[in-house]
């Protein structure tokens, strides 16, 4: 039996759709989404819980910076009187971010647990109807599946490419990912884009089969003084370290909007997604978890075809310095003789690096291409 509360909020969101409708008009991301996949390339920033669409608005210029094309909002916790809460802004202010998203050519994302998007049919066509591209629909199991491509056929009635997010744990990631399913492919599964941890990421996991995103929170920097300094370096990144997920993943970036408030996080993930962007090795190389000797120094291998061109990504997440001793790790992936040069780091150090003998602070990291 439908409650009076959710009768009331069921006809006014069929009443906001109708409206919405009516407002997509060229220009509008409710009729303007693009046909292709654009989410195949897409870099989303992921707001936090006490966002309102005007704080939205003023993050458009910072995304641009960035080359972020994308805002994932958190769950917009709809009442019986509108499809989302007061806190989050006023109905004149969410047009403006969607009118100023759609002139930028960004798109607008949403998180929606799956439970109350299949029971609310008209929460969801109002915000399709408005243009958005997507839904998180949060953590999954292999369970979820039905529901999922129930939903799934539901997005699809409205135009352009509307994808679905989602994240698994355990050992159903693997079933659910490895059906995840890409625009006119035959699986079954109807997840667009699988989103993997920075620790999946770091450990080695691949999904195969999914279509994948990485996602990263932001991170405190270990030595403001220092990493400031560090920062006037030409090769400096001082956010590097939480940015290797980016590199080590060839999915569509999701990053935690607090990356973008400070210079210095900004500067970062500009320089980080421009290599990522532009690097041969870094798109298209395969990624070697390197075992080392201490356990709080983590190293990592992009390796193209051949050794030419690789890199060595490493990083110490201790409180102690810790010594590279790397030579027999690389030697056993057929890298010898070889030293480091850095092309990004963290720390405020210059000039080449020892494979054996050369050290990282604590905190630090840095991004070296392998040489002979």
């Amino acid at each position: 039996m439908v409650s009076r509360r959710q009768f009331v909020l069921s006809s006014l969101l069929v009443a906001a759709g109708a409206r919405a409708q009516e407002l997509a008009r060229a220009g509008w991301r409710g009729n303007g989404i693009a046909p292709e996949a654009w989410w195949l390339h897409a870099s989303m920033i992921r707001c936090a819980q006490d966002v309102t669409f005007a704080d939205a608005v003023k993050m458009l210029d910072r995304m641009s910076d960035v080359g972020a094309d994308s805002i994932l909002l958190p769950d917009l916790e709809p009442t019986a009187k509108q499809p989302y809460a007061e806190r989050f802004g006023t109905e004149e202010e969410l047009d403006a971010l969607l009118r100023e998203m759609s002139a930028r050519r960004m798109h607008l994302l949403l998180h929606m647990p799956l439970q109350r998007a299949i029971s609310n049919a008209g929460e969801v066509r109002f915000w399709m109807s408005r243009g958005v591209a997507g839904i998180d629909l949060g953590t999954l199991g292999s369970g979820d599946m039905d529901a999922v491509r129930q939903l799934r056929a539901s997005l699809d009635h409205y135009p352009g490419h509307r994808i679905l997010l989602a994240r698994t744990a355990g050992q159903e990631a693997q079933a659910v990912a490895s059906g995840s399913r890409r625009r006119g492919s035959a699986s079954s599964d109807p997840i667009t884009l699988h989103i993997l941890s920075p620790q999946d990421t770091e450990s080695g996991v691949r999904h195969t089969g999914a279509v994948n995103a990485v996602e990263i929170a932001a991170m405190p920097v270990s030595d403001e003084k220092a990493e400031s300094a560090a920062a006037t370096l030409p090769a400096a990144v001082p956010y590097v370290r939480s940015l290797f997920p980016l590199l080590l993943a060839s999915g569509a970036p999701i990053l935690d909007s607090h990356l973008l408030t400070s210079d210095l996080g900004r500067e970062s993930v500009q320089q980080v997604l421009a290599f990522r962007n532009t690097h041969a090795v870094v798109r298209d190389g395969s990624v070697v978890v390197l075992a080392t000797a201490q356990p709080s120094l983590r190293a990592w291998i992009l390796r193209a075809k051949g050794a030419r061109g690789s890199l060595l990504l490493a990083a110490n997440d201790g409180t102690t310095p810790a010594t590279l001793h790397l030579t027999a790790a690389l030697a056993s992936n057929g890298f010898r003789n070889v030293y480091l040069r850095p092309l990004m780091r963290s720390d405020h150090g210059m000039g080449a690096v020892n494979v054996e003998m050369g050290t990282l602070p604590p905190g630090a990291a840095i991004v070296a291409e392998i040489l002979h």
